[in-house]
C-alpha cells in the first residue's frame, strides 16, 4: 500500500461527473414524471384526437428532455463550485492523503 497526497483536482471533471450523475437521475425522473403527467392529463378532460396528442408529446418531451438537461447543468454549476473550493481548502491546508492499493487480482 502507498500513500498518496491530493492537492488538486480538476474543476471542470468533476462538474462533468456531478453533472452526469445529476443527468441520470433526472432521467429516472423525468420517466416518472412523464407517466405521471400523462395520466393526469389525459384524466383531468376529454380532449379533441390532435389536442391530447400535442397536451401528452407536450408533457413527454419536458419531462424526458428540459428536466434531465436542467438537473445536468445545475449539478455542473455545482460540481464546479465544490471543485473549485476544495481546491482552495487543500491548497491551504497541504492536501488530502489517500491510501492506495497495487494488488493484482490473481486468477
Amino acid at each position: 500500500m502507498a500513500n498518496i497526497t491530493v492537492t488538486k483536482v480538476g474543476v471542470l471533471s468533476i462538474g462533468k461527473l456531478i453533472g452526469t450523475v445529476n443527468l441520470i437521475v433526472g432521467l429516472a425522473i423525468g420517466l416518472i414524471g412523464a407517466i405521471a403527467g400523462t395520466v393526469a392529463y389525459l384524466s383531468a378532460g376529454s380532449y379533441e384526437f390532435f389536442e391530447g396528442l400535442l397536451g401528452v408529446l407536450a408533457i413527454i418531451l419536458s419531462a424526458i428532455v428540459l428536466y434531465p438537461l436542467v438537473l445536468f447543468a445545475l449539478g455542473w454549476l455545482y460540481g464546479v463550485l465544490v471543485a473549485f473550493i476544495f481546491n482552495v481548502v487543500v491548497g491551504v491546508s497541504g492536501g488530502v492523503e489517500l491510501t492506495v492499493s497495487d494488488d493484482k487480482i490473481k486468477k
